[in-house]
């Protein structure tokens, strides 16, 4: 095979869960650009949102406004860092597709570099962010469970990965 091989045109001996864990990483990573993109317009319309359920005349409980609290310390953490959580955000993102593009031509480092577009994103969080940024058990899922899920299912695919 030449060096030239098109997407397409993909080695042989490949497990068929890899071709299916590296779609899934094309699909996810390009979701987290599109909602990074987003994520002023993202913003601004939850600050809405808790405002008119806090001003509705609607009687909250405690345990209501203790969410709206923590949703407002959190969308501020985020507004104070804007520029750096786009752009972390949006590096992790491309290097996942580059490290699955790699991982799919059975290159090694690809898994190294997907990783690492796995891993910056969550230390920079906690940089920027610390515990705030998990506002409730979805986000820590999203936020660390199908990273850490995902690095465990490539590194189950590392014996047919070459340098």
């Amino acid at each position: 095979m030449s060096d030239s091989m098109s997407f397409n045109q993909e080695p042989e001996n490949k497990p068929g869960n890899l071709k299916v864990l590296t779609l899934l990483t094309f699909i996810g990573s390009g979701l987290g650009i599109i909602f990074s993109a987003i994520m002023p317009w993202y913003i601004n319309f939850s600050k809405k949102m808790m405002d008119a359920a806090t001003s509705s005349g609607k009687e909250l409980s405690p345990k209501d406004l203790e969410k709206i609290e923590e949703g407002r310390k959190a969308i501020g953490l985020i507004e104070a860092n804007l520029v750096p959580v786009l752009v972390v955000g949006i590096i992790g993102s491309i290097a996942c597709i580059v490290g699955a593009i790699w991982m799919r031509k059975l290159k090694k480092d690809g898994f190294y570099v997907y990783v690492a577009g796995e891993i910056l994103p969550l230390i920079a969080g906690f940089i920027l962010m610390g515990t705030a940024q998990f506002t409730g058990v979805v986000s820590v899922i999203m936020g660390v469970g199908i990273p850490v899920v995902f690095i465990i299912l490539y590194a189950m695919h590392l014996k047919y990965l070459k340098k």
